[in-house]
């Protein structure tokens, strides 16, 4: 299903995506070392602002990585200790003073934390903006009313985990404010200034009355052992969250790792270079205001919404993401997918482009049928006035991706370009979506492709392809698991490939496919091959029984089981692209082949 992303005024920057593979200037995060800075340099792109002008921005930030955003020893630091006694503490050293519970820290400076500290707070207020360094050596704070660590005013504060510690961080369920217009401290740790998160030791945050980790700011982790539980959000940062390396468990009641900034031209960033994440959440798992990128890392998502969302941009470069639970899987206005090992799992869309003005999509002045992003087809299932919005794309040029959805499998309210990659798509089994669906076109000129699923709206790749397909659509449905095998004329596999649910068409574009050849395609039978989410890799494919002998006359070549039929008209996506009805092809038309028109959630 299409769903409007909330975008912001006039002046909305929508991403012309075209360029996301043209604008290619990644490179990875440098090691940080105590004695220089480190830069995440990332890929630029174009955008189009709603008078049509074109402008430049960085959909993929520079993320730099200062000198004491590393762990160092800190002994040498002539640090100042904090030893907390359970209501109070006692200090040896400056900058530091305890009046009851409530522990002050007013001078830059390393400070070594240790003890308990029942119903209290430790507060950073440097006026001389000058860094702060917690070293958290096994502690247990906790605040019934309010933020527990809460950062009022500095240059940067660092908290540095020690190895070997475990630390607790706890506040109660409901704050207690000066007066009616203050909301902030709001979380267990609370920053207004930038925060990052170091060292070996571990911390155990529970926010019982909103967030777990909040930085008004930026907020960078660079190692540690952190699990975070938080009634609403886990770990957020308003204008960043990055993340270079450590082990983080969040469990959220709300989005797991986020940004808020959405101001035009300076919207928040989520960069995951590294580390290990195990994220349950009851909305989305990562959800960025702005952009978001995935360069490495071990990601375990169970989400209550989306899997990973972005207002603006969203690319994966590397790492291993696995979205076992999800609404819908990825979701942004462009995304760029050139590495990594992505597994989805989604009730619906598998992977949505996609983006809009909420208002116009509810229906705020826009005429019937008049398609805003998402916001469905006209009447008849001809696209509307922007039905094919061409800022939004799905590229993809290289890495893994596998797709199990209940919605569509690969969804773009705009077009999709493929150039390299895998993509294994289980598309739904209902007829009211296709494992692939898409408003503009779909050009594939390299990688590999399977998507199978229902036969109500499928859709093959654009005839303005350079590279091969084959779309075998079926009569009756096919079992789970029953084999899909397609070889040429000299008995060579082109795939082997047991769908995971039930489905009635199988699409296959592959390098090996080659137009003006003969082939054949089987069904059932065993391979002795390497399976990887269905596909099979080598060994020896037998006990198959012949469907269709077949010549790829075309670019792309739609089948049945009685031999080479017609496409069905606008399903291919050629010049006029997207959906636009029709039947044939070697099928029943269901319901005129018209795309029903879809209402924006």
């Amino acid at each position: 299903m299409k769903k409007p992303l909330k975008m912001k005024g006039a002046g909305v920057l929508l991403l012309c995506v075209v360029v996301l593979a043209a604008c290619n200037e990644t490179t990875d995060i440098a090691s940080t070392t105590p004695e220089a800075a480190s830069t995440a340099t990332t890929t630029g792109t174009t955008a189009v602002a709603a008078s049509g002008k074109a402008v430049t921005t960085d959909v993929i930030q520079k993320v730099e990585y200062a000198a004491d955003d590393a762990y160092t020893d800190w002994t040498s630091a002539n640090p100042t200790k904090i030893s907390l006694t359970g209501t109070s503490a006692t200090i040896e050293g400056e900058g530091a003073a305890a009046k009851g519970s409530k522990i002050a820290i007013t001078k830059a400076g390393t400070y070594v934390v240790s003890g308990k500290l029942t119903d209290g707070q430790i507060t950073v207020n440097v006026k001389d903006k000058g860094v702060v360094r917690l070293v958290l050596n096994g502690v247990e704070i906790s605040n019934s009313t309010s933020s527990a660590i809460f950062v009022e005013e500095a240059g940067k504060a660092i908290i540095s985990l020690q190895e070997g510690t475990e630390n607790f961080v706890t506040d109660g369920t409901k704050y207690v404010y000066p007066d009616a217009t203050t909301d902030e401290p709001n979380s267990a740790i609370f920053s207004k200034d930038d925060l990052t998160i170091n060292g070996t030791g571990k911390l155990v945050v529970k926010g019982n009355y909103n967030n777990g980790i909040t930085s008004k700011d930026k907020l960078k982790i660079t190692a540690g052992t952190l699990d975070v539980k938080a009634a609403d959000d886990g770990v957020m940062g308003r204008d960043l969250v990055a993340v270079q390396a450590g082990t983080l468990t969040i469990d959220a009641g709300g989005h797991g790792i986020k940004t808020t900034n959405d101001k035009e031209g300076s919207e928040g960033y989520i960069s995951l270079a590294g580390g290990t994440f195990t994220i349950k959440s009851g909305e989305d798992a990562l959800h960025s205001s702005g952009g978001l990128d995935v360069s490495g890392g071990d990601l375990h998502i169970n989400a209550g919404d989306d899997g990973i969302h972005a207002e603006v941009s969203l690319a994966i470069a590397g790492g291993t993401i696995d979205i076992t639970q999800s609404n819908e899987g990825i979701e942004a206005p462009a995304v760029l997918i050139s590495g990594g090992k992505t597994n989805v799992v989604s009730t619906d869309d598998g992977v949505n482009i996609s983006s809009g003005n909420a208002e116009s999509a509810e229906g705020g002045g826009g005429a019937p049928g008049a398609a805003t992003s998402g916001a469905g087809r006209a009447p008849g299932g001809a696209p509307g006035a922007s039905g094919a919005n061409s800022s939004n794309m799905l590229t993809i040029t290289g890495g893994f991706l596998s797709v199990d959805s209940k919605g569509d499998g690969l969804d773009s309210n705009g077009s999709i370009t493929m150039s390299g990659g895998t993509v294994v798509v289980n598309g739904p089994i209902e007829n009211n979506n296709g494992s692939l669906d898409y408003d503009g076109t779909f050009v594939m000129t390299g990688g590999f492709l399977v998507a199978a699923g229902s036969s109500g709206m499928v859709q093959a790749t654009s005839d303005k392809s350079t590279q091969a397909g084959v779309l075998m659509t079926y009569t009756k449905t096919q079992q789970a698991g029953v084999l899909v095998h397609l070889e040429d004329s000299a008995g060579n596999t082109i795939i082997t490939f047991a769908p995971a649910k039930n489905y009635q068409s199988v699409f296959v574009s592959s390098p090996n496919l080659k137009q003006d050849n003969s082939y054949t395609l089987s069904s059932g039978g065993s391979s002795t091959g390497t399976a990887t989410k269905g596909l099979f890799e080598g060994g020896t494919y037998q006990g198959g029984t012949k469907v269709v002998d077949f010549k790829t006359a075309t670019m792309i070549t739609w089948l049945s089981e009685t031999g080479v039929t017609e496409a069905r008209s606008g399903m291919m996506g050629g010049p006029g692209g997207g959906r636009q009805g029709g039947g044939g092809g070697g099928m029943p038309p269901q319901g005129g082949g018209q795309r029903p028109q879809r209402a924006a959630q």
